[in-house]
Order: C-alpha cells, then sequence, then structure tokens
C-alpha cells in the first residue's frame, strides 16, 4: 500500500501556450526523446485531434502524456513510434502509480473509454523506467501488440562470420560512404520504389515532412547513403535519441542489394558514426501486431551481431482506475 494519493496531482490538458515548458521537461526527463516534443508532434498539424496532458504535482511538473483522441479511445500516440508517460528524474514508483491513476480518472470525466499506449523501449531511458509495465499489471491492461526489435551494442560488435565475408566482399567495389543534409535522393531514387515494388505502399514519412524534421533536428535525424561513384545504392535514416541510435529506415536498390552495399554501410556506422552510443537499433521486422515475423529480415539485422529487444503495446480500460483505489490509499 502507498501513501501517495492521486489527489495530490493535478491533470491539465495541453495547450499551444506550454509547447516551451513540455519540450524543456521532455528534453530533462528520464525517459523521453527528441520523438516525444512538440516541436517533432506538430509536424503532424491537424491529422490528430490531440489529447496530450500535463500533470502537476502542486506547481511543478511531474509528468507528460502525448496523445490523440479518436471517438472514445485515447493513443499515445497514433503519430508516434512510442509514447506513454514521459517522467521526470528520480520519480517514485507511487507517484508514477497515482499520476496514471490521475490520469485514468481526468480521461473518465470527459467521457473516454480506453486508452492504448505504445511503451518508450527501454534502450532509449537515461535510466531506468518500467514504472508503467507495473502500472499496466495493477490495471489488468491488455497486451496488444509485441515487436521484437533487433539490437546491439556497438562496443560489443561481433558480425558473424557471413556478414564479415559480405563485408569483406562490397569493400572490394570502391564504395562510398556519405553523410547528407539532402533527403531527395534516398526518398525519390531508393526508398520510395522499394517499398512500392515490395509492398505496394510508401514511407510513413513523405519527402517534405522528414526534410521539414531533419532540418528542426539535424543532430538527432541523420542520412547516410552508400555510392558506386556517383550512383546511389543504398542508405538508412538514423533517428538518434541521446542513448540509441535508430535506424528508422533502410532501404537499397537492386544494384546496391547485389553490391551487398549496405553491409559496409551498416559497419561503418555501428563503428565509427555511433560508436559512443549504448545502443544501436535495426528496428523491428515485423507485421500484423507482432504476430508476423520477417525471419529473413530479422536475420539480416542479427547477422550484425544483434540480438531482439521487445517493444510492447497496451490497451487500459479508464474505469480499470478503480484497481488503484487501494493501493494508493
Amino acid at each position: 500500500m502507498s501513501n501517495t494519493s492521486s489527489s495530490i496531482f493535478n491533470v491539465q490538458k495541453f495547450v499551444p501556450a506550454d509547447e516551451n515548458q513540455w519540450d524543456d521537461f521532455v528534453c530533462k526527463s528520464k525517459n523521453g526523446t527528441f520523438m516525444l516534443t512538440r516541436k517533432f508532434i506538430n509536424y503532424h498539424g491537424d491529422k490528430f485531434v490531440d489529447a496530450s496532458l500535463l500533470v502537476f504535482k502542486k506547481d511543478k511538473l511531474a509528468a507528460v502524456l502525448p496523445a490523440n483522441r479518436k471517438d472514445n479511445t485515447v493513443f499515445s500516440h497514433q503519430g508516434l513510434s512510442y509514447g506513454g508517460l514521459v517522467l521526470k528524474p528520480f520519480v517514485k514508483l507511487s507517484e508514477v502509480l497515482a499520476v496514471f491513476h490521475a490520469i485514468l480518472k481526468y480521461y473518465e470525466s470527459i467521457g473516454v473509454e480506453e486508452i492504448n499506449i505504445k511503451h518508450t523501449p527501454s534502450l532509449h531511458h537515461i535510466a531506468p523506467s518500467d514504472e508503467m509495465l507495473y502500472a499496466f499489471f495493477l490495471t489488468n491492461s491488455t497486451l496488444y501488440r509485441r515487436d521484437a526489435a533487433i539490437c546491439l551494442r556497438p562496443k560489443n560488435y561481433k558480425p558473424n562470420e557471413n556478414r564479415r565475408r559480405k563485408i569483406k566482399s562490397a569493400n572490394n567495389h570502391n564504395l562510398t560512404i556519405r553523410e547528407t543534409q539532402d533527403m531527395t535522393g534516398f526518398w525519390n531514387n531508393v526508398l520510395i520504389p522499394n517499398l512500392q515494388i515490395k509492398h505496394n505502399g510508401k514511407p510513413v514519412h513523405s519527402l517534405q515532412d522528414i526534410q521539414f524534421l531533419k532540418d528542426i533536428f539535424p543532430q538527432n535525424i541523420r542520412q547516410y547513403n552508400v555510392y558506386l561513384g556517383e550512383e546511389i545504392l543504398g542508405g538508412t535514416t538514423l533517428f538518434n535519441s541521446e542513448t540509441t541510435a535508430l535506424a528508422q529506415y533502410i532501404s537499397a536498390t537492386d544494384h546496391g542489394k547485389s553490391l551487398d552495399a549496405l553491409s559496409p554501410l551498416f559497419e561503418y556506422l555501428i563503428t565509427s558514426v555511433c560508436k559512443d552510443y549504448e545502443f544501436f537499433s535495426f528496428g523491428h521486422s515485423n507485421e500484423s501486431n507482432g504476430r508476423v515475423l520477417n525471419d529473413s529480415l530479422s536475420y539480416w539485422k542479427e547477422s550484425f551481431g544483434g540480438s531482439t529487444l521487445i517493444h510492447d503495446f497496451y490497451k487500459t480500460k479508464i474505469s480499470n482506475h478503480r484497481l488503484l483505489d487501494s493501493f494508493l490509499s
């Protein structure tokens, strides 16, 4: 039983005037990244009905929740890769439970029936921050999706024998690797054609969106391409938090694939550009809410020495705040 009550927390709906306070809090938090700042969220414009919250303890900000609402459900956040409560450093577990309790009661008061949260993966945490996983347990939340991301620690980089051979072979073609500030070449000549051919789809971010975001976050969003002469063969778009370099997009042309051009690209990134990060993540290889695994893609990532870290998604019935009542009284 805790001696922390949700009544000591004041929940307020986000308004544009809160933007600077929000972003300053996220930057100083123990589990927030640039993707959870309003500067990033705002690129969506009016695509989502915002339902974000700030939670205060007396007059001090204790947590923020990026969120949008659709009908009677709140999501954290449909336009982001991950979300959930962003917390101040050194927060007590009992306080997080009380904050979640207060948030659920607030949403209940405005007619929300369920909240879906994409829990921020632990590899982005500055300090251990799985308080919400405990809160999900206590509120009988439902795990409705689990992605399996392939990650490694750059300091322990050790590709398997097959990948080492491919790296050596690719290096015989005198390929060059360059960082670029212009996303056009990779988007128009590699990524979009690949997605159209393979999946009849398109990137989550349009060229206009990704260029806009890169210009705002030049240190977090980095583009590295591999070339044969001036011919672009492939590349990757990195979304970097303080702890982790994440390959948000990976793609190669048919010619690039035939030369294994991505092999030396990723070795260079892991051993040089990203060597001081705690983690390098290739992202997940899942479909159908994690219930389908692209085994060949997952193995390709594992061949660089990577292994699995999971990313969980939960649904919580708003009325289940009552399951926390006795715990917090």
